[in-house]
């Protein structure tokens, strides 16, 4: 199975002083590393841009409200 094309990355603005969404075009999948509470993932190893990125996601605690 393919990784994701792309993924809805999460970030903290200094400018306005919260959480923001980017989507991010994935070129190359190579896993993730899963949140200890919940077990879903919290970050992205990809390549996009050309550039090797970590990309961090919401995990499932911050779904549910914990």
């Amino acid at each position: 199975m393919d990784g994701p094309s792309e993924i809805n990355s999460v970030y903290w603005d200094e400018h306005t002083k919260s959480w923001q969404y980017k989507i991010v075009k994935v070129e190359e999948y190579h896993g993730f590393v899963e949140c200890q509470h919940c077990r879903k993932p919290m970050s992205h190893n990809v390549k996009s841009d050309g550039e090797f990125k970590v990309i961090y996601v919401k995990c499932g605690c911050t779904r549910n409200g914990r």
